[in-house]
């Protein structure tokens, strides 16, 4: 005799309530057309934004390559996706978001299974998209109390993603007592528990990537508008505090849930909606470059030193003489501060020495045959290094 009760020959890992009828082949669900919508709007959008993402990096950048920050984005919208695809795949089979007393016993450990591996993965989704912001970062400022609380944050992301990763892999002795309920021996670290710390780290780590980055760029030497350009960049990113908050208002519920399956959709549906805002917002500091590059009409005052440096000479339509520029000649409000060297030493930016000549005629002195030679030799040095420089990922090697 089967130690698991038989509904209408169907054995199920808890029985329906008292007057329920349940429907094994179209069970309800809870939350399943938002999981279907975050996965076919936002899932596209985040590989649409990796994409602009390394284009950028790989053909608008001098460097002309990917680097560390890129490879850790990489991975991070790939966890993404994997999580997205195995949760998908268990609602489509009338696994998440149906009623535990709704489906075969069969099919609840296979949505057992499929949290079982989804929980992980996704966590190191987490801690990815965040060592690629991390790294970001490194490249911001030179100053030694910076890189000491940027390298103290990669440590912290490293370990804790490490060990909760590898609690929800090995949260059982033995290991497919986690999703196997035919097995009674051995014991389970509470998985709601272990959720909910989850949560509350992730919550920590943003609030912390978000506040890191903010007083080197209250302090640097630019416009008001751009200050507030930088901050609304993170701020951007920091959208995942909300969607980890989000979460974590759900989760209590799944604690000691007797049909967790159902209990847990609501949660999982802000776990795709953050997954995929991970890829994007990272993505973010990139798309100044791109759209300048793609749509030069519409976001063409967000030009360049390298647009500004070719751009046609001017002229001076109230003189009848001419005025010729050299153009290693930069404008100062078209200087783009570089990010520091990596030897930590603040880089200074000097022009080459360049002459303009301006040749004279005026109208109200025609007799006059004299030619005026102006020679001019200046440098400019720049004091900051640039947010905006380091964002867009260039390098002046």
């Amino acid at each position: 005799m089967s130690a698991y009760p038989v509904v209408n020959g169907v054995t199920v890992l808890v029985p329906p309530p008292p007057g329920v009828v349940p429907n094994f082949d179209h069970p309800r669900q809870n939350e399943w057309l938002a999981h279907y919508l975050v996965f076919g709007i936002l899932g596209p959008l985040a590989f649409l934004a990796l994409l602009q993402r390394f284009y950028t990096k790989l053909f608008l950048t001098k460097s002309r390559r990917l680097e560390l920050d890129d490879f850790f984005m990489f991975l991070g919208w790939s966890m993404s996706i994997v999580t997205q695809v195995i949760l998908t795949v268990s609602i489509a089979e009338g696994g998440l978001c149906a009623h535990v007393w709704e489906m075969p016993l069969t099919r609840f450990e296979r949505y057992s299974v499929a949290t079982y591996v989804a929980a992980p993965v996704y966590q190191m989704c987490n801690g990815f998209t965040k060592l690629s912001l991390l790294i970001v970062y490194m490249k911001l400022s030179p100053q030694k109390w910076f890189r000491i609380a940027a390298w103290f944050s990669i440590v912290v992301v490293v370990l804790y993603t490490a060990i909760i990763s590898l609690l929800m892999f090995f949260h059982c002795h033995p290991i497919r007592r986690a999703f196997d309920f035919k097995i009674q021996r051995g014991k389970c670290l509470d998985a709601g528990v272990l959720y909910i710390a989850t949560a509350i780290s992730n919550i920590i780590t943003d609030i912390m990537l978000f506040l890191l980055p903010t007083p080197v760029i209250l302090k640097l030497k630019m416009s008001r508008s751009q200050k507030v350009a930088c901050l609304l960049i993170f701020g951007i990113a920091s959208l995942t505090v909300a969607t980890s908050i989000i979460r974590l208002v759900y989760l209590p519920r799944t604690l000691n849930s007797t049909d967790i399956s159902w209990d847990a959709a609501p949660a999982n549906v802000w776990t795709f909606v953050e997954g995929n805002l991970f890829v994007i917002c990272g993505s973010i500091p990139t798309m100044r470059r791109f759209f300048t590059h793609m749509f030069p009409g519409i976001f063409g005052g967000l030009s360049t030193i390298e647009e500004l440096s070719k751009s046609p000479q001017h002229s001076d339509n109230n003189h009848s003489g001419s005025r010729r520029r050299n153009q290693n000649e930069e404008s100062p409000d078209s200087i783009d501060l570089q990010p520091f060297p990596a030897n930590g030493q603040q880089r200074s930016r000097a022009a080459p020495q360049s002459t303009s000549m301006v040749t004279s005629t005026g109208d109200a002195d025609n007799r006059s045959e004299r030619a005026i030679l102006q020679t001019r030799s200046y440098t400019v040095h720049s004091e900051q290094d640039s947010i905006i420089s380091s964002l867009d990922s260039e390098s002046s090697d």
